[in-house]
C-alpha cells in the first residue's frame, strides 16, 4: 500500500515537473521549433530506456517479439509522434490551464473506444458529465483572453490524435504480444527517426540557430534536460500505475491525471502569466470537476459485474436444454417402470 501511495506522489510531482519544464522551454525562453525539441526528449527516453536496461530494471526491449506485433502497433506510433508534435505547439501558446482543459476532450474518444471496443454503454450520469466538459472546453475558448488560432489548431489535432491514440490502443489490447514499455520504446525509437532528419529538412535547425538567443544560457539546457528526463519517468510511471491498478484498490491513471491537472493549473498561476476572468474560471472548475465525475463513474462502472445479452442468452440455452434433460430422464424411468411391470405379469402368469 505504501509502494501504492509512493507511487501516485511520485506521478503528481512528474507530471507538474514535466509540464512546468516543458512550458518554461517553450513559452518563457520561446524555444518554438518542435522538431528540435521533441526528438531531444525522444533522444533522452532511447538513452533511458538502454540505461535502465543496461541496469537491470527493465527487461530485454523488443526482445523476442514478433515482428507482425510491431508492424501492428505502427499506427499507436505515428498517432504518438502526431499528439508530441502538435502538443508541444499548443503549449508554446495557450496557458496550462486552458492546455489541460482542452485535453480532457481526449475523454469524448475513450467513451467512445469504451461503447464500440468492450460493449460498455455510457450511464447517463456519466454523459452528464461527458457533455459539461465537453461544452465548459468549447466555451473556454471561447472566453479566453489568450486566445490563439494558431494554438487552438494545434491543440485540435492534438486532442484528435491523442483520441485516436487511446482508442487504437483501446482496440488492440489483448491482440499484441508488445509489453506497455515495450510500445513505450518503440514510439520514442519511431519518433527520433523520423524527428531528426525533419529538424534539417523543414528549416528549423538553421532557423535556431539563426533566431534563438538562449544558446549559451545554461537555463535552457537545464529545461531541456529536466523536460527529457522527466518526461521519460513521468511515462514510465503511468506504466506502473497502470500495473497496480487492481479492483480492490479503486485506482485508475486517468483519476490521477485529472488530480495532477488541478493541482498543476492551480501551481502554474504563481509561475507563468495568465490572465482570468471570472467566467474563466468558472468554466474550468466545471470542466476539471466533470471530467473527474466521468472518470470515476466509469471507473466503477467498469468494476461492477456486467451481464451482457450474450450471457443471458447462453443462460436461456442452458436452462432449455436443463429442462429437456430432465423431460427426457422422466420418459426413461417411465419406460423402465412400464417394463418392469410387464415382467411381474408375466412372471404371474
Amino acid at each position: 500500500m505504501k509502494l501504492r501511495i509512493l507511487i501516485v506522489i511520485s506521478f503528481v510531482l512528474l507530471y507538474i515537473g514535466t509540464y512546468f519544464a516543458n512550458k518554461f522551454v517553450l513559452s518563457v525562453l520561446k524555444f518554438t521549433f518542435p522538431t528540435i525539441f521533441q526528438g531531444w526528449q525522444t533522444l533522452v527516453g532511447i538513452l533511458m530506456f538502454r540505461a535502465l536496461y543496461a541496469s537491470g530494471y527493465i527487461d530485454n526491449l523488443l526482445h523476442g517479439k514478433d515482428w507482425l506485433d510491431c508492424a501492428l502497433w505502427l499506427p499507436g506510433m505515428i498517432t504518438f509522434l502526431m499528439s508530441s508534435y502538435a502538443g508541444s505547439r499548443a503549449l508554446a501558446t495557450l496557458p496550462l490551464p486552458v492546455y489541460f482543459a482542452m485535453q480532457n476532450m481526449v475523454l469524448v474518444f475513450k467513451a467512445t473506444a469504451d461503447v464500440i471496443v468492450h460493449g460498455q454503454m455510457t450511464s447517463f450520469y456519466s454523459y452528464f458529465m461527458l457533455m459539461i466538459s465537453l461544452m465548459s472546453a468549447l466555451i473556454i475558448a471561447k472566453v479566453d483572453p489568450h486566445f490563439d488560432p494558431d494554438g487552438y489548431f494545434w491543440m485540435c489535432i492534438h486532442i484528435v490524435s491523442l483520441g485516436c491514440l487511446e482508442s487504437y490502443t483501446h482496440f488492440m489490447q489483448g491482440k499484441l504480444k508488445l509489453r506497455a514499455t515495450d510500445k513505450l520504446f518503440s514510439c520514442y525509437l519511431y519518433s527520433f527517426i523520423v524527428l531528426a532528419p525533419s529538424s534539417y529538412f523543414l528549416g528549423d535547425t538553421l532557423e535556431a540557430v539563426g533566431r534563438f538567443q538562449y544558446f549559451y544560457v545554461s537555463h535552457f539546457y537545464v529545461g531541456c534536460i529536466l523536460s527529457g528526463v522527466l518526461g521519460v519517468l513521468l511515462n514510465l510511471c503511468s506504466v506502473y500505475l497502470q500495473e497496480l491498478k487492481t479492483p480492490s484498490l479503486m485506482l485508475d491513471v486517468g483519476a490521477v491525471q485529472a488530480v495532477a491537472k488541478i493541482l498543476c493549473s492551480g501551481v502554474s498561476l504563481t509561475f507563468f502569466d495568465m490572465t482570468l476572468t471570472q467566467t474563466l474560471v468558472i468554466c474550468l472548475a466545471i470542466n476539471f470537476l466533470s471530467s473527474i465525475g466521468y472518470i470515476e463513474s466509469s471507473t466503477h462502472r467498469r468494476l461492477q459485474p456486467n451481464i451482457s445479452y450474450a450471457s443471458m442468452n447462453n443462460f436461456d440455452a442452458d436452462v432449455y436444454s436443463g429442462d429437456r434433460l430432465l423431460g427426457e430422464s422422466r420418459q426413461y424411468f417411465k419406460r423402465q417402470e412400464l417394463q418392469q411391470d410387464m415382467i411381474r405379469l408375466d412372471l404371474g402368469s
